[in-house]
């Protein structure tokens, strides 16, 4: 069994708990679609602040990167997981 700290992981505001990415589709269509509204919203806000910055090699450019990143591998999983 995989340990899930090397588990990508989202945080959700919406669920108000940690949601791990091998654990979408466990997840009931209500808190999937949440979960859904959750990343999408945090995906946008986080390309936003991206593009904002205008040194990209900065260590808060290089965070918002990587939450960019986190957010969008979800949305991904979360369709996948919808369009089952």
């Amino acid at each position: 069994m995989t340990e899930n700290a090397l588990i990508p992981f989202y945080r959700s505001f919406l669920l108000n708990r940690v949601v791990y990415l091998n654990e979408l589709e466990k997840l009931a269509d209500e808190e999937l679609s949440m979960l859904n509204i959750d990343t999408l919203s945090a995906l946008n806000e986080s390309r936003h602040r991206y593009e904002l910055l205008e040194d990209k090699q900065t260590d808060e450019a290089k965070g918002e990167y990587r939450r960019m990143k986190m957010a969008g591998y979800f949305q991904a999983a979360i369709q996948i997981e919808l369009n089952k």
